[in-house]
């Protein structure tokens, strides 16, 4: 409960930081998100662990067994991934965008920022935890951006959406 509890939370503050970043219809600007690097867990003894190991689907997936996870309740396991919070984000074509990034969780990210038609905007940089780091672009195409962490792929990814 408590996962779905902060993934609607996550969710609900992606929408209103997307909803007030960029002003509709605006001249382009200077448009600043802080995104926060982090990993959400949750546990369970409820229901049954899932047939297949979450880490065989995704790097960005983390899995403790039951049995591995709570030696005193050998049914609990727990399920973990890694994400950007916001994990969604809007701007206007034009718009000059900085992402200022925390690093909260994972010891190495390593990021960058592909434009539309596929081409990098800001290239691969290693995050670590507990620091903060700033990247910027110019968004010069309309369509959608994807910030990327490869350690964690293909799961963790936010999407920054430019609106002509």
């Amino acid at each position: 409960m408590r996962l779905k509890y902060l993934v609607t939370i996550v969710a609900i503050s992606a929408l209103v930081v997307a909803a007030c970043s960029s002003g509709s219809g605006a001249e382009p600007g200077d448009v600043l998100f802080d995104v926060e690097l982090i990993e959400v867990k949750g546990a369970t003894d409820g229901i049954p662990a899932p047939d297949v190991d979450p880490t065989t689907l995704s790097k960005g997936y983390g899995y403790k067994a039951p049995g591995d996870y709570d030696a005193d309740n050998p049914a609990k396991f727990q399920v973990a991934t890694y994400m950007f919070a916001p994990g969604a984000m809007t701007v206007a074509e034009g718009d000059n965008v900085t992402l200022r990034m925390f690093g909260v969780n994972g010891d190495e990210h390593l990021i960058h920022v592909e434009a539309p038609d596929g081409s990098t905007v800001v290239d691969a940089f290693m995050a670590n935890r507990g620091r903060e780091y700033s990247v910027s672009f110019v968004a010069d195409q309309t369509g959608h951006y994807k910030l990327i962490c490869t350690t964690h792929g293909p799961t963790m990814t936010a999407d920054i959406f430019s609106t002509g």
